[in-house]
């Protein structure tokens, strides 16, 4: 199983943004979720796991990041679900 740094590297040839940009942060810190057609449908689940873990914990740069890396590994996982690489879900909206 290829490590997720072999993964961001071959996305990062096809789309600069894809991952970082799953979630992101505007300038008044609020935070905005990018999702795939696919995906997007079911955003709120997404939205809803995040909002159950850091409710009521402060803003920080390590919250943020964890926050990037469970969205993205949801993003793997509903992918699977649908028996779909990660890949192809973002292929599919390109």
């Amino acid at each position: 199983m290829p490590v997720v740094k072999d993964r961001v590297t071959k996305m990062r040839q096809h789309d600069e943004r894809f991952y970082l940009n799953i979630l992101s942060e505007n300038e008044s810190g609020s935070w905005i979720l990018t999702l795939p057609p696919l995906l997007s449908a079911h955003q709120a689940e997404l939205e809803q796991m995040l909002g159950r873990v850091f409710s009521g914990r402060p803003s920080s740069k390590e919250n943020f990041a964890l926050a990037q890396q469970m969205s993205m590994n949801w993003c793997f996982s509903k992918c699977k679900q649908f028996g779909k690489q990660l890949e192809e879900c973002w292929s599919e909206a390109v």
